[in-house]
């Protein structure tokens, strides 16, 4: 699949872990760097903190996006926050015939949709039922929301089928979907950091 001058690449640049008293100084870094911070806090898994810049750019390539994103990685380390994970994401929409990925890795889709954490009992156990996991931004301190995240290596198809059941049940138990977004991931550089939340 050619690319287009501007297509959406969204780079996720997780760092290592944040004292409290260094969240401000990262959130004014971000904000140079016309980025946007985030504090993940994950339901479950053996990395629970993930603070992250994450930023949107127009490329013509993932190589160009990479590029933009050890930039972004040279600056934040400037600071003395260092990298532990890079991580491109596409829109779900345009992962039909993309070749343009990572050499070695086995794309995915994800699908994150905010929901308000009420009834938490039934909400985990809809979780586990549908293989999804909750997460947090803790800078939107919106303790009262959280977020539904869906990965899946499989085809669109399958991807498409599994969130549709998904928002189904949400809806019908309760949770209407606040916010969604579907992406297809093509380069992760450190998925383990998931280990223990989705995999």
């Amino acid at each position: 699949m050619p690319i287009a001058p501007h297509t959406a690449f969204e780079l996720h640049l997780t760092i290592h872990d944040l004292p409290a008293h260094a969240t401000a100084a990262f959130a004014s870094r971000c904000a140079q760097l016309d980025a946007k911070p985030m504090l993940i806090e994950l339901a479950r898994g053996q990395y629970i903190h993930q603070p992250m810049l994450n930023k949107v750019i127009y490329a013509s390539s993932l190589q160009v996006a990479v590029a933009t994103a050890e930039t972004l990685s040279r600056s934040l380390q400037a600071n003395n926050f260092h990298l532990k994970r890079l991580k491109i994401e596409i829109p779900a929409f345009d992962a039909d015939g993309w070749t343009d990925i990572q050499p070695g890795f086995t794309p995915y889709f994800e699908w994150h949709g905010k929901v308000s954490f009420t009834n938490t009992a039934a909400l985990l156990a809809l979780c586990t039922a549908h293989q999804v996991h909750l997460s947090l931004n803790a800078l939107k301190k919106e303790a009262g929301t959280r977020f539904v995240t869906l990965r899946e290596f499989a085809s669109r198809q399958v991807f498409e089928a599994r969130l549709q059941l998904l928002a189904t049940k949400l809806e019908q138990g309760g949770w209407p979907i606040l916010k969604q977004q579907a992406e297809y991931c093509i380069y992760d550089n450190n998925i383990i950091l998931d280990n223990g939340w989705l995999s």
